[in-house]
């Protein structure tokens, strides 16, 4: 405050913050706090000594004119500038000055006609709330207050901190507030050229130096066991990633190091980043990644400006010891409802959950990998409701914590009706439609209608979308443009369009739209092989004519020897749903090819049908292990925890027959049948000292590589410790191909096969004559007798001296102590009595369980003998 000369202190150079502040020395400090304008020239009140050369006239005229402080009799035209001012009366000058906003409600101890004045600053954060209002205002205070008050008014200035180009025409510019704002530019960056672009964000002009990088995977990670997260350093084309929501085969490779589990790449979902420059894996059905895999990102993905992106490859460790957390739990409804949609921070498995809302059972049901619907009874909207959820795993085994976990959800009432963001042309006959939230599909058939210029109906749009969706795609009723190329007009929608919930457009609406002649031919955008054979992806939808008689041929060329390994009709290539994606059944072995693509392949879907120009395109097959695409598969799991005649077997085990078929089967990898990691119990680790081997493989098979094998999987019986269903778990086993298997359970009951233990001892904190005993597990009351225990007092064992150590009793335990056994003593002495276990004669207790202990757990195990405690 000083530095800033809105405190000078006293002459003796004290700034006496003890002191009561004055009328004069604050209207000062407001002069200088909210850099007012002094006035001189003027003297505006009658006070004696009011004049010219008063230090404090320049600043009482300036918070005069600025009307922030008046005199205090202003009648007689007396400021009382050596008078005290109020905390209330600051109160009252900061909520002028700040132009605060007047409380609802007060809570302070100020006068009423202050008690607004008081509640803002309270509100605001320059006072606290327990001040007292009507006393005088320290300078201490007011210091603290004003310092407040600078702060508030000093807006650090905005600037640009970093600038990034995600496309050639988008930057994404990150400010010195952490803030972002996304630039578009009208001329393209070069690649690797330095350009300084220039741009406004919030009304003011600012200037940022970008560089465009060539794209590039930045990185490839696991944040969980079931899904890879691929990050590039610009926005991607969907389309060369993924095909109806799935992995590409061979986009992305992902092989499994040091019998790490064998996940399935191709065909699994694929999810994108708004900005596409992330795109997230989830690996299908139980599958999920645990140790080292390699992952390789091939050149066959593309930007959005159409450059390649070059190949990556990247070894990534996967161990997942993170357990589920809920992330969202959320109920809507325009009145009530019966679903409750919860949200895990992670994929979690779909099995197994058990839900309750308000006390009720719910059904649960998987909406994706990480997001479950509950349904329930009628759910009122406004009401809260508690949401328990039980045996929440996720893929790697980590339950939940706590288990279950308790939380609630409030149902949000929705009777908002549904807004139109955009519509924006799609060629020249579509229009894609954006609402802020899902609507229904069936209420816009016959209920959107196109209008000329003249307000004309041109007839109904047909609903291109097939399912209720936020993105609607609609097809122009025009059969042709005018001969200008350009259609202006208008989309009307009818009031009786809702979304999903039934809420209605609050009017019918209305949207420009223009339609211009699409003179661009389609393009290819990748040329890849499957197991569905040849996929021809484009940049576009397409018509393929399929009932005239075309008959133009693609060509597929080996490379290598230069002749024709496949020759195909065009009629016959299957149209996606999608109408981007021609697929052709063909088998081609491992080589290097080129792909002749004839005139007039396909065309566009708009009124001019742009046909597709003639052109080449590579294709490149892997020669290794494109023939075998079939999972082996788990023929059975037998577990053995007895033998035939009922005796429980000292150790568990499992027989596991795996079977690899199918013409051109690879036949098993070994590595993974013998690989303790493929197997799991209760969703966890095998314990240590349980090992695979294999004990049979099929007549005649490759030991190597068997077609047929059954694997023993031994598990410790001393592991066991409790009679229950455990669920045993096959996942990691693939062939030589590389296929894995799709998981599979098994649940049995397994005995406990771990002998009680003697653990403690202690005298009762209740009842000082009462000694407790406890064990490792509980044991069966029935077997326990004080025959079975040796006991010790000051080290005198009882069989030393009969006549002096003398167990009197042993019972079961109650309460806390169920589970435990209370035993008593005859009085040491030979009297009649218990023997108090805390005598200042009784200096340690021992109990050992004798060698001919009958004691024995619920599954019939013997305690362990000859196990000592202290007891004291």
């Amino acid at each position: 405050m000083a530095a800033k000369g809105i405190l000078n202190g006293y002459p003796d150079g004290q700034a006496h913050l003890e002191k009561d502040l004055t009328r004069a020395e604050f209207a000062k400090i407001v002069t200088k706090l909210f850099d007012l304008s002094e006035v001189t020239n003027k003297l505006s009140y009658k006070d004696k000594g009011y004049n010219a050369s008063n230090w404090a006239v320049p600043y009482i005229e300036a918070v005069t004119a600025a009307n922030l402080m008046q005199g205090k009799d202003t009648v007689k035209g007396i400021f009382d500038y050596n008078g005290k001012v109020t905390v209330e009366e600051v109160s009252a000058v900061l909520f002028r000055a700040l132009k605060l906003e007047q409380p609802t409600t007060t809570d302070n101890s100020a006068s009423a006609w202050a008690k607004g004045y008081a509640q803002a600053v309270i509100d605001a954060g320059l006072v606290a709330k327990d001040t007292n209002f009507k006393a005088n205002a320290s300078r201490s205070l007011v210091v603290e207050t004003a310092y407040a008050v600078d702060q508030k008014l000093t807006v650090p200035q905005l600037t640009v901190a970093s600038a990034e180009a995600v496309s050639p025409t988008k930057v994404v510019v990150t400010f010195s507030d952490k803030t972002t704002t996304t630039v578009e530019l009208t001329t393209a960056l070069v690649a690797g050229v330095e350009t300084t672009i220039n741009f406004k964000h919030q009304e003011k002009d600012f200037t940022a130096k970008v560089t465009l990088q060539a794209p590039k995977v930045v990185s490839v990670t696991a944040p969980n066991s079931k899904q890879l997260v691929v990050k590039f350093n610009r926005a991607v084309d969907g389309d060369t990633v993924a095909e109806d929501g799935k992995l590409i085969k061979d986009v992305v490779q992902v092989t499994a190091l040091s019998g790490a589990p064998v996940v399935t790449a191709a065909g699994a979902e694929v999810s994108f980043s708004t900005d596409n420059t992330e795109a997230t894996i989830t690996f299908p059905g139980l599958e999920y990644l645990k140790g080292q895999y390699t992952v390789v990102v091939n050149d066959k993905i593309k930007t959005t400006s159409g450059e390649v992106v070059p190949a990556f490859t990247n070894i990534v460790p996967v161990a997942d010891t993170v357990a589920p957390t809920v992330a969202t739990v959320n109920a809507v409804a325009k009145a009530t409802t019966n679903k409750v949609y919860v949200k895990f921070s992670e994929p979690v498995k779909p099995a197994g959950i058990i839900a309750y809302v308000n006390g009720a059972a719910a059904t649960v049901q998987r909406d994706t990998y990480d997001t479950f619907v509950l349904t329930t009874g009628n759910l009122n909207s406004g009401t809260t409701y508690d949401v328990s959820l039980t045996n929440v795993s996720d893929f790697a085994g980590n339950v939940a914590n706590p288990n279950p976990i308790k939380t609630s959800v409030t149902v949000v009432s929705d009777v908002a009706a549904p807004v139109i963001k955009s519509v924006t042309p799609v060629g020249d006959r579509y229009v894609e439609v954006k609402f802020d939230k899902k609507v229904n599909r069936d209420s816009l058939v016959g209920n959107v209608r196109l209008l000329d210029a003249n307000g004309e109906s041109k007839g109904v749009f047909y609903v291109s979308t097939s399912s209720d969706s936020d993105t609607i795609k609609l097809r122009s009723p025009l059969s042709a443009l005018p001969t200008s190329g350009t259609f202006t007009g208008s989309i009307v929608f009818g009031q009786s369009v809702r979304d999903t919930l039934g809420n209605t457009l609050s009017a019918a609406a209305t949207q420009a739209i223009t339609f211009t002649k699409d003179t661009s031919a389609p393009g290819v955008t990748s040329a890849t092989y499957s197991n569905k054979g040849l996929v021809i992806k484009f940049n576009e939808e397409v018509i393929l004519d399929t009932a005239g008689t075309n008959n133009r041929q693609i060509l597929v060329i080996n490379n290598k020897t230069g002749q024709q390994a496949a020759t195909l009709n065009v009629r016959a290539g299957s149209l996606s749903a999608d109408k981007k994606t021609l697929t052709y059944a063909v088998s081609l072995s491992g080589a290097d090819y080129t792909v002749r693509l004839p005139q007039g392949l396909v065309t566009d879907d708009s009124f001019s049908t742009n046909p597709f120009a003639s052109t080449t395109v590579a294709l490149a097959i892997e020669a290794a292990n494109t023939s075998d695409v079939t999972r082996p598969e788990v023929v059975s799991i037998t577990p053995h925890d007895k033998d035939a005649a009922g005796t429980v077997i000292a150790d568990v085990y499992y027989d596991v027959v795996v079977k690899d078929s199918g013409s051109d089967a690879s036949g098993l990898n070994v590595a993974t049948l013998t690989d303790v990691n493929s197997y799991t119990l209760n969703s966890k680790a095998l314990p240590l000292g349980a090992y695979p081997v294999i004990t049979s493989i099929g007549t005649g098979d490759d030991a190597a590589a068997p077609k047929t094998a059954t694997v023993r999987v031994y598990i410790p019986g001393n592991t066991i410790t409790k009679t229950e269903d455990y669920t045993f778990q096959v996942f990691g086993i693939a062939d030589k191909a590389g296929n894995g298997i799709i998981a599979v359970e098994k649940k049995s009951e397994l005995t406990d096969r771990v002998k009680p233990t003697l653990t403690t001892a202690a005298v009762s904190s209740g009842d000082n004559t009462v000694l407790v005993i406890g064990f490792s597990e509980d044991v069966k009351a029935s077997t326990v007798q004080l025959a079975d225990f040796e006991f010790s007092i000051n080290g005198v064992s009882q069989n030393a001296d009969k006549s002096n150590v003398k167990p009197a009793s042993i019972a079961p335990g109650a309460g806390s102590d169920a589970g435990k056994f209370y035993v008593t003593f005859d009085k040491l002495d030979g009297t009649t009595g218990k023997q108090n276990l805390n005598a200042n004669d009784v200096n340690s207790i021992e109990v050992k369980v004798n060698a001919s202990a009958n004691i024995t757990d619920d599954a019939g195990n013997k305690i362990t003998t000859g196990t000592v405690v202290t007891g004291k």
